[in-house]
């Protein structure tokens, strides 16, 4: 059972750290994010965008129903919340050519880049070709690589691996 454990916990880290790492081309690609309306205010740094927000920069997706930005006094992004209403918020993205892409869907989706963290909540499924793991929240760290699932009353996490047929 430890051994189950373990490897699972090793999967969950490799399909994280695949979604977040996209291809590196991607990262000097310009972020186009289009919506139904958007509300900037300088002031503050909050952006809103509402209304099937779509948010592409290369090989990396994004679809909600609303998206909430802000940044810093240096106007770096501090945190990006995505929201799912009706249906859960969307992230896709190829983390290296020739691998299967990755999605990842919430309800909502919290991103902050500066303390290198996402959260994960409300009905997740992170998947990669035929592996994949559910649960209601889950917490990563880019910098250590790590992945936390807390104990939930509404559900347990769920881990599906296939391993690789072409492997002796």
């Amino acid at each position: 059972m430890t051994q189950f454990f373990e490897y699972s916990l090793f999967l969950c880290c490799i399909l994280l750290s695949s979604s977040i790492y996209a291809l590196s081309e991607d990262s000097q690609e310009k972020v186009n994010v289009i919506a139904d309306s958007s509300i900037y205010n300088y002031k503050t740094g909050i952006n809103i965008f509402e209304g099937n927000v779509k948010v592409d920069q290369g090989t990396t997706h994004i679809t909600a129903d609303k998206l909430i930005t802000k940044t810093n006094k240096e106007h770096k992004l501090q945190e990006a919340i995505a929201y799912g209403f009706n249906t859960p918020a969307h992230y896709w993205t190829t983390p290296r050519a020739g691998d299967p892409i990755v999605n990842a869907s919430a309800m909502i989706i919290k991103y902050y880049p500066i303390d290198a963290n996402i959260v994960l909540e409300q009905n997740v499924v992170v998947a990669q070709a035929e592996n994949n793991f559910q649960g209601q929240l889950i917490l990563y760290n880019m910098n250590t690589q790590t992945i936390t699932v807390p104990a939930s009353n509404v559900g347990r996490a769920v881990v599906v691996y296939n391993p690789d047929e072409n492997k002796s």
